[in-house]
């Protein structure tokens, strides 16, 4: 599939009465080499443990939550109070030497339902949209457990796709908990955000032109690379919503791949390790590079599990990309 025309969505222009401004602001440092070795003694992503984690935060999220939470909402005082854009300036090797620069918004993580209020994402969606990204690339995890944690959010999150060259969307851990994903495509297709599951599309920008791929969950879903690189070979930047997925992307010698599903550990003490771990190579946030090939990784937007984060706030990514 070829992008040239993108899908022509219009929205009602509104007054600016934003109660979240984005001011927190920060650069990444630049990519940690890695190895290849780096490994943690428990794999968090099988076992016994993470089948009862899995278990625990759909119970909670689904009948704890939504009653303590009429009375205490601590994650909407949070977020607005908290919410920062990290930025982040790469030249991967491999990128098409013809492309202008690109200026990429990462949002992972969103995790819309009980812990979240869509005014507050709207507003939080309307403030990234005046950086004038060209492309927005959502890695994974826009719900919590089901399609319907989307509902009063799919206005607030509509804007994401008036970016020139779209909105796109590739499949988190927690999109398969309800068993509706194919909801969530629909969902966000009817408001111009495609999703790309173990596909990838041809983008062109500027005189040039760059592959865009997504590759389905690492945990929950079913990653096909053969599938994906069908149409138009490896592609040149990848949305993964689990960076353990890095070193085969790096195999494949995939210049940039964006992640999240850490949060960045949602609850770390300051220069400590991430109190949750979610990836089994220590890929827990920000910038790294292995071989020829660039990752990088998201605290995200949300919260789950506990309606709190503590030394790893929620954030966006703006990136520019260069030749």
């Amino acid at each position: 599939m070829r992008v040239d025309d993108q899908l022509a969505v219009k929205f009602p222009e509104k007054e600016d009465h934003r109660t979240v401004r984005i001011t927190r602001r920060r650069t990444l440092k630049p990519p940690k080499l890695m190895t290849g070795r780096e490994r943690r003694w428990l794999d968090p992503n099988k076992g016994l443990f993470k089948i009862f984690e899995r278990a625990i935060d759909r119970y909670v999220s689904r009948y704890v939550f939504p009653h303590l939470l009429g009375l205490w909402h601590p994650y909407t005082w949070l977020l607005p109070r908290r919410f920062g854009l990290a930025e982040a300036s790469l030249k991967p090797l491999g990128w098409p030497k013809e492309m202008p620069r690109l200026r990429v918004l990462l949002l992972s993580d969103i995790h819309t339902g009980t812990f979240l209020k869509p005014e507050i994402v709207a507003d939080i969606v309307d403030g990234l949209m005046d950086f004038e990204p060209d492309l927005v690339a959502i890695a994974g995890d826009i719900v919590t457990a089901q399609a319907s944690d989307l509902d009063g959010f799919i206005p607030a999150l509509a804007p994401l796709s008036q970016a020139p060259l779209g909105a796109w969307y590739c499949h988190g851990n927690h999109d398969y908990f309800g068993g509706d994903a194919d909801k969530i495509r629909v969902r966000l297709a009817n408001i111009g955000i495609r999703t790309l599951k173990n596909a990838a599309v041809e983008v062109r920008h500027g005189h040039g032109k760059f592959v865009l791929g997504g590759i389905d969950d690492y945990v929950m879903g079913k990653p096909d690379w053969d599938i994906m690189t069908t149409a138009h070979g490896t592609p040149h930047l990848l949305l993964a919503h689990h960076p353990d997925l890095f070193y085969q992307a790096a195999a494949r010698k995939v210049p940039l791949i964006l992640s999240g599903h850490t949060h960045g550990g949602q609850i770390r003490f300051k220069y400590g390790p991430p109190m949750v771990r979610q990836s089994h190579f220590c890929l827990d946030e920000g910038l790294y590079a292995f071989g020829s090939s660039l990752l990088l990784v998201s605290r995200g937007l949300g919260s789950v599990g506990l309606p709190w984060r503590y030394g790893a706030d929620p954030e966006a990514v703006l990136i520019e990309i260069k030749a």
